[in-house]
């Protein structure tokens, strides 16, 4: 493709630290066995008449305009992030009529070929670009941007600045720069919203579930994340969401979540409903703005115990989120250094596999874009373009599938618009929701906005809205630490990391946690050993725990060593807690 190459000359040269956001993105994007899976396309159009070189000044504005998009990276530990006061970046020029399809088409697939390829933090800018044009005339424009210099916030600000920059309206001073918000996050009160975010991670990851969603042991491997995306739109779902929020005293975001978790909380027979909702991180008035990734997660966990209605869900999302999304703000190694340490303490895995995010009031301000899209991220985001809404009378909504996506997580919700539309996609693993299961979901959602609308509804009589099923649970699960588990597959993992070494694993009654796993050895096997392999191999299997206590006997059972009964007969020699000494959940 012929490209040509534009100089920028930033006011600044300039290096430091990372903030917490940004360093919490730049290691799952160093970490992923798919870094380009962070990476965010966006399709924007160009100004009405004008010629490639304009298009390239706009450009050059905001490269720079904004520090975060001449950012390269030294991946020590800790990382540096290094800003470039001048340098040059290159525009790839597609000409449309020498490509297949309509000119939108050719974009969307031009955005997803530079999305394919990795970023070399290290080397290159955070970003790739490319013009669309149809005899020398632009287009579109193609932006391709690691997370590492943008979040899904700073994405629509990036676009309300093309669209005012595309119209000739000036723009107002930038918002602070990255460097500018690690300087921000070592003042006091910061640092105390910090440390209070780890107490309040500490205090959740002791009760929340292991996984939501649980295939079990047996399924077949998974091989893939790509899962097709499920888009619900409705124009009177809107209206459903004010009168259920009026009466509530939530938030319309609020009663999207309380919906889904309590869908799920049918669908998976969990309890608690733990969901990992995503933050944008700038209540503080100086992020607003803000062009670069501060987003982290709130863990948000709603425990059904005690609830009646609906309206009782929602009012327990409400008060949940609060604490939660205060919580949002954290030093990410310190933050992981908790949930791998609690888990450990556990014998459990967390796993982030419900995930909610929320982007329905990043452009609602009247000098916004226009929120409707005929693509999304994390695909390609390419807005003002989507076809209009053909709504089923009797639904009230429609529901049509995506384009499957790589997205490594049971259960995304992306909330895209609660205004004149009402539009969610869920991104579902076949595992957990079945394609005409997932479509029921989306289903069941509506009716149970429209049925709420009307009057608290009674969570005794979701289920007769939904032909959804309820996982299917029988002699093979137990319920232990608000997990629910296979004992086969807690078998497995221990036959696993013990090897040759005899031994049986038996689960029993407990009136605090449901069920205790014990696992039998024979001397001289070492359970402190034995559990440390086991919580190292435990990740991904979220069917199974790691045992809670070790009993070590002289020897195997002499009859049948395979009969868990008899080990329970023999002396006891030897024991071991698989859970830290005071620190114990159960």
């Amino acid at each position: 493709m012929p490209q040509f190459t534009v100089p920028f000359s930033g006011p600044r040269s300039r290096s430091g630290p990372l903030s917490f956001g940004h360093a919490n993105i730049v290691r799952a994007i160093t970490i992923d066995d798919d870094p380009t899976r962070l990476n965010l396309a966006m399709v924007f159009d160009a100004p009405a008449e004008a010629d490639v070189d304009h298009v390239a000044g706009l450009l050059r504005t905001l490269v720079e305009r904004h520090e975060s998009l001449r950012t390269t990276y030294r991946l020590t530990t800790p990382p540096v992030q290094h800003v470039a006061a001048d340098g040059e970046f290159r525009i790839e020029l597609v000409e449309s009529a020498e490509a297949a399809g309509d000119p939108l088409t050719v974009a969307e697939r031009t955005a997803r070929r530079l999305r394919a390829k990795v970023f070399d933090l290290t080397a290159e800018l955070p970003f790739r670009a490319a013009l669309l044009t149809r005899d020398g005339v632009p287009l579109h424009l193609v932006w391709v941007v690691t997370h590492a210099a943008m979040d899904v916030a700073a994405c629509e600000t990036l676009h309300s600045e093309w669209t005012a920059l595309s119209q000739g309206r000036p723009l107002p001073p930038p918002s602070v720069q990255p460097l500018d918000v690690v300087e921000l996050e070592g003042t006091p009160r910061i640092q105390r919203l910090g440390a209070g975010a780890l107490r309040y991670w500490e205090a959740q990851m002791r009760r929340v579930p292991q996984a939501m969603f649980t295939p079990s042991y047996a399924a077949p491997a998974k091989t893939s994340w790509l899962h097709a995306g499920l888009s619900i739109r409705s124009r009177t779902a809107p209206g459903h969401l004010k009168a259920i929020a009026e009466r509530t005293g939530g938030s319309p975001s609020a009663v999207v979540l309380a919906a889904l978790t309590a869908l799920l909380a049918h669908r998976t027979g969990h309890r608690t409903v733990v969901t990992t909702s995503l933050s944008g991180n700038r209540v503080v008035r100086a992020l607003r703005g803000f062009v670069g990734s501060l987003a982290q997660d709130a863990v948000l966990p709603v425990e059904f115990d005690g609830l009646d209605g609906f309206d009782d869900v929602v009012r327990k999302v409400r008060s949940t989120a609060l604490p939660a999304y205060r919580s949002s703000w954290f030093d990410p190694t310190a933050v992981w250094q908790v949930i791998n340490g609690v888990s450990g303490e556990r014998g459990i895995s967390f796993a982030r596999d419900l995930v909610f995010n929320d982007m329905s009031a990043l452009a609602m301000d009247a000098d916004s874009p226009d929120q409707s899209a005929r693509g999304r991220l994390p695909g390609v985001w390419i807005p003002g373009h989507q076809a209009p809404l053909e709504e089923d009378p009797e639904l009230g909504g429609s529901i049509t599938w995506l384009p499957a996506e790589d997205i490594p997580c049971r259960f995304f919700a992306c909330l895209y618009r609660m205004d004149e539309e009402f539009e969610l996609t869920l991104w579902v693993d076949p595992q957990t929701l079945a394609a005409a299961e997932a479509e029921e979901f989306g289903r069941t959602l509506l009716r149970l906005l429209r049925a709420a609308a009307e009057a608290d509804l009674p969570l005794k009589d979701l289920p007769a809205l939904t032909t959804l099923p309820p996982t299917e649970r029988g002699d093979g699960w137990v319920l232990s630490d608000h997990t629910w588990i296979e004992p086969a597959a807690v078998r497995d993992l221990l036959a696993e990391v013990t090897g040759d070494v005899p031994h049986a694993v038996t689960v029993v009654p407990d009136e605090r946690i449901g069920h205790r796993v014990v696992c039998h050895l024979a001397a001289p096997a070492n359970p402190e050993a034995v559990h440390e392999r086991a919580l190292v191999a435990l990740p991904g299997r979220v069917t199974a725990i790691v045992p809670h206590h070790y009993l070590v006997h002289p020897s195997p059972p002499a009859d049948d060593p395979a009969d868990p009964a008899a080990w329970a007969e023999l002396p006891v020699i030897a024991e071991a807690s698989g859970r830290t000494r005071g620190r114990d959940n159960t």
